[in-house]
């Protein structure tokens, strides 16, 4: 399987003084690896003058309108944009998520989304308890079978390819003393 790896992480306090970074809820790339077949850029509206791909911590109830039994919890937000909701079928798993991009054609100021290039994409999420710690998988083209991604998930069916992706992973922004 063709997937694109990102290890999110709220930062030390250290760092985000280092790099002028306040927010509490942000999540920085830390490391990433790429096995896509031309190089994935569906996360290139996120990334700051810097080069520091970033998310916020959402939550969900602030902003997605929805019907109570398909809100989740949590969403990955910046730039105005909702990358995706973290959706958790499973509650013996609450480590264990997925989702999709947020793909409307049009946002709700009326702008062209970024995302909607984007749209059948799928994604799963390794967290750790306080969201501290996301692992994010892209699947291009996975949103059909999404569902099913997150179950063999759930089975360990994709164990050691991502201790693969782990094992290769390398640095997306040099933040300075930050061990992968």
């Amino acid at each position: 399987m063709r997937v694109a790896y990102y290890k999110l992480a709220i930062l030390p306090d250290e760092l985000k003084v280092a790099n002028k970074i306040r927010s509490k809820a942000r999540l920085d790339c830390i490391s990433f690896t790429d096995q896509t077949e031309d190089g994935y850029n569906g996360l290139t509206n996120f990334v700051n003058h810097k080069g520091q791909l970033f998310f916020y911590k959402t939550p969900c109830k602030d902003f997605v309108q929805a019907d109570k039994k398909r809100l989740a919890e949590w969403s990955l937000t910046n730039n105005g944009l909702n990358l995706s909701s973290i959706y958790i079928d499973d509650l013996d798993y609450p480590e264990i998520g997925y989702g999709y991009p947020n793909a409307n054609r049009l946002l709700s100021n009326g702008s062209k989304n970024p995302l909607f290039e984007f749209r059948n994409d799928g994604y799963l999420f390794l967290m750790n308890k306080d969201y501290s710690v996301i692992e994010l998988l892209i699947i291009p083209d996975g949103r059909n079978l999404i569902s099913s991604y997150y179950q063999k998930l759930i089975d360990g069916g994709f164990d050691n390819e991502i201790r693969k992706l782990r094992e290769q992973s390398i640095e997306f922004y040099q933040y300075g003393g930050l061990l992968l």
